[in-house]
């Protein structure tokens, strides 16, 4: 039996189509935004206030909802940079994924300093990590905890559902991040999973 779930959402909390009530204070985005959808990619050094969205996904024990960080090639290549990044989020390293699209293996010493932390890298091709794998379409997960598919483009339903096809043999809980959608074409990529058998 195949035991691939997805985790469908987006990359940051500015949706654009009247998906937030007007009267909805900002500092209640991320509780609104949780309530549908069950993934969120925010940028390492994002502005949001992460303190308070590791809280909150701390306190809803009922949904359980994964939260990534992407990390920039430029902070990924730099090890003092990379290290300032992470200081900001230490202590919360069980409450998140960190995220970065590489087009090599990163060093020995980078990967020293993600050791405590669940990661997942993007690639063209297979990088030599202790890690496990996944290949999808021509794009090569290397994570261990969960793979996360970050997508740039926005899909008509048959590409969505050729997308889709392509990712079941994962077989394990999946995160997928359509980087520019908004809720329409997020809740179409979850019916079409839904009617896959997700």
């Amino acid at each position: 039996m195949n035991k691939t779930e997805f985790l469908i959402g987006r990359s940051g909390l500015d949706l654009q189509d009247d998906f937030y009530p007007d009267d909805l204070p900002e500092d209640w985005r991320f509780d609104y935004y949780a309530a549908i959808f069950k993934t969120l990619s925010l940028p390492i050094d994002t502005d949001e206030d992460l303190e308070q969205i590791f809280s909150d996904i701390a306190e809803d024990e009922e949904n359980d909802f994964t939260l990534v960080l992407t990390i920039k090639h430029s902070q990924l290549t730099d090890a003092t940079a990379l290290k300032n990044a992470l200081n900001e989020v230490q202590d919360y390293s069980q409450n998140f994924i960190l995220f970065c699209e590489v087009d090599q293996t990163p060093s020995t010493a980078i990967m020293k300093l993600l050791s405590g932390y669940k990661v997942c890298f993007q690639s063209s091709k297979t990088l030599k990590l202790d890690l496990q794998e996944a290949q999808v379409a021509d794009i090569i997960l290397s994570f261990n905890q969960y793979p996360v598919l970050y997508a740039a483009q926005v899909w008509d339903e048959k590409q969505i559902r050729t997308y889709l096809e392509s990712i079941v043999n994962i077989n394990t809980k999946t995160v997928l991040i359509c980087k520019f959608a908004e809720r329409e074409t997020l809740d179409r990529i979850r019916i079409i999973a839904e009617l896959l058998g997700f």
